[in-house]
């Protein structure tokens, strides 16, 4: 018995000494990437505009380039024209998109979200960060980087956009 109970005692020490205590999730200390990510949204889909948000920790003014497209045989039909956003002091950005002029957006359509070093021009401040061809970024240990001819290295973020009122019946003017 006094075996059985010695035993008992020295299981339940181990696992209190292997019990560490975490730190809450709402601790003071943000979780961080290991490497420079965008994340995107398409909030809501007009045939006329694109309302997005994102996030990113590239530097505050990092210009994101954002484009709507979708797949077409072995390419992407661009249904914008570039748009560029800043990435705001808290990491975020958001705005809203148009068509080229004759165009609608329909549903699932691709917006793309790139960032790179060489178009547009990105602040100063910015390529002491991420380095002229983005070599900061984080390489092949980051799921988003692509590389392009010259090395340089690109993050790519995309998101599908939702139904956009396609069906609705517009009243006569």
């Amino acid at each position: 018995m006094k075996r059985s109970l010695t035993l008992l005692l020295f299981i339940l020490a181990l696992g209190a000494v292997g019990t560490t205590q975490t730190g809450s999730p709402t601790s003071a200390n943000p979780l961080r990437a290991p490497t420079y990510y965008i994340a995107i949204r398409a909030r809501n889909c007009e045939r006329e505009s694109i309302r997005f948000d994102g996030a990113s920790n590239l530097p505050l003014g990092t210009l994101i380039a954002l484009k709507v497209s979708e797949p077409f045989e072995d390419a992407l039909k661009d249904y914008t024209d570039d748009l560029y956003v800043p990435v705001g002091p808290k990491g975020l950005f958001e705005g809203k998109i148009a068509p080229r002029e004759g165009t609608r957006f329909h549903r699932s359509l691709l917006l793309i979200a790139n960032f790179t070093t060489y178009v547009p021009k990105q602040p100063q401040s910015v390529l002491q960060v991420v380095g002229k061809i983005g070599e900061n970024l984080g390489g092949l240990g980051n799921p988003q980087v692509h590389y392009l001819s010259g090395n340089y290295q690109v993050l790519q973020a995309i998101d599908i956009a939702p139904w956009c009122g396609e069906g609705i019946t517009e009243p006569a003017h």
